[in-house]
């Protein structure tokens, strides 16, 4: 509601305009918010249509959203509205909200970035593993033909994802280490009794020039980002300082990675 005054005028007029829709037999769908406190606006709102027996009414909320945003409004919502005599619940089930400018934009990371780099080399019969060594540890490739595994807890939920050469087969082995990709000190062991499943990550799409996937419906796409999120425990999913998922290399990775390096250095020496 862009109007100079949102509370002695915006909604008062609406109010007015809804009673003369109501007049007429028509359902008023509801009113929008698009500059100032939204959640100080929004509960104000609400309370002058409850009001004037308008319950129903939808209250859409605009204005250089995103997550971290709505976040803010709900909590504030919740905390708010009960001195003002306005059901908390009730009013949050009734807000919308309107997403544009940073969901075009991709505010904060306007770019994916993505590079190509040379990890393996086909000699016509094997890949060999290859890999550029950098002075940052966290630039040093890993090598080799590679599979990626997501590991399940025994509450079923994604606890990591390990990055293992193509050949690994991490579900027949009595425990597995993950290693983490650049820093020689950290590593854990899990026993396979630990883990419910390891399930792989990667599909193949074209094999020798063919396409060999079927594409999944818009709805399952859907169906399979909700498992996902689903899959994840809450620590990792929340806004304000969460919990690091780990994606980690296997030992045979680790080793392999190691001796390279060596190698290298070795070589200029």
């Amino acid at each position: 509601m862009d109007t100079l005054s949102t509370l002695e005028s915006g909604i008062p007029n609406a109010i007015k305009v809804f009673e003369e829709l109501k007049a007429k037999g028509h359902t008023p769908i509801g009113i929008r918010l698009d500059s100032g406190d939204l959640a100080y606006l929004s509960i104000q709102a609400a309370k002058m249509l409850d009001e004037a027996g308008f319950k129903d009414a939808h209250i859409v909320l605009s204005n250089q959203l995103d997550e971290l945003v709505i976040w803010q409004i709900i909590t504030q919502v919740r905390e708010e509205a009960g001195r003002y005599g306005v059901d908390a619940d009730a009013l949050v089930n009734r807000l919308s909200y309107g997403v544009g400018t940073r969901m075009i934009t991709s505010a904060g990371d306007p770019a994916l970035d993505g590079v190509y780099k040379l990890v393996a080399v086909n000699d016509g019969k094997s890949w060999n593993p290859a890999m550029k060594i950098s002075e940052s540890p966290v630039k040093t490739l890993n090598p080799g033909k590679k599979r990626v595994w997501r590991l399940y807890d025994l509450r079923e939920k994604a606890i990591a994802d390990l990055v293992a050469l193509d050949e690994e087969e991490p579900a027949k082995e009595q425990a597995i280490c993950l290693h983490h990709p650049f820093d020689h000190n950290k590593s854990r062991t899990l026993a396979i009794s630990q883990l419910s499943k390891i399930t792989p990550l990667l599909e193949d799409i074209v094999v020798d020039g063919q396409l060999v996937y079927d594409f999944p419906s818009l709805q399952q796409i859907r169906d399979t980002r909700e498992k996902d999120m689903q899959d994840l425990y809450p620590g990792v999913k929340r806004l304000v300082m969460p919990h690091n998922y780990h994606v980690s290399l296997s030992q045979n990775l680790w080793d392999l990675k190691h001796t390279l390096s060596l190698q290298v250095i070795n070589d200029d020496q």
